[in-house]
């Protein structure tokens, strides 16, 4: 007997828990403490094989200081289709290079090329 597949919602809501978390440097095992779980719940939660309950989901919210809209907003009705940042592998490090960046035209260079890179016009 196979599994069921996890639910579409339940994914991006683990992704973007993942993603706030590591943003915030914090471990599986930092958020299972503040949210007292073990760092396997959070796994699954994070890959959505497990659902988080709404209970369980405020305790996420203050442990990672954000609102619980925040682990929503992809999935939210009219939101954009567009590309979740959070999800995109190599994102954080991106930001962070971006963050130590020191000079205007540095960064105006970067963003420059990053656009250049996706195929979008220059502003």
């Amino acid at each position: 007997m196979t599994s069921p597949t996890p639910n579409p919602i339940d994914i991006a809501v683990g992704q973007r828990v993942r993603a706030i978390r590591e943003l915030r440097g914090l471990t599986q095992t930092d958020l299972a403490k503040a949210t007292g779980v073990t760092f396997q719940q959070i796994q699954k939660y994070e890959r959505g094989t497990n659902r988080v309950s709404a209970s369980r989901l405020m305790l996420i919210s203050h442990a990672l200081g954000q609102p619980v809209s925040a682990f929503f907003e992809a999935e939210e009705p009219g939101a954009s289709d567009g590309l979740d940042l959070f999800a995109v592998s190599g994102s954080k490090a991106l930001l962070e290079a971006y963050g130590r960046i020191e000079t205007p035209d540095q960064r105006r260079i970067v963003v420059a090329l990053a656009r250049s890179l996706a195929g979008e016009p220059s502003a």
